[in-house]
């Protein structure tokens, strides 16, 4: 069953296989998602198609890192 999770630049999703990659990036044409922008764990960076995102079998990992202070001060 594929798990189709929206793209969201800074968050970290993981593979079937465990692989680590962050959406970088959202390219848009005339107002659409076009292209994603994806960077694996070694700094490595490809760009997908929108419907290549959505054959991926993926699952939210974790948001960006934020610092304390934007913790604190409840900035995301």
């Amino acid at each position: 069953m594929l798990l189709q999770q929206k793209p969201i630049p800074g968050y970290w999703y993981s593979n079937f296989s465990g692989q680590l990659i962050q959406v970088r990036a959202i390219v848009y044409l005339a107002g659409q998602r076009r292209r994603i922008v994806l960077e694996d764990i070694s700094g490595k960076r490809d760009s997908i198609d929108i419907d290549n995102w959505h054959g991926m079998d993926l699952v939210l990992h974790s948001p960006v890192n934020l610092s304390p202070e934007d913790e604190a001060a409840g900035d995301i």
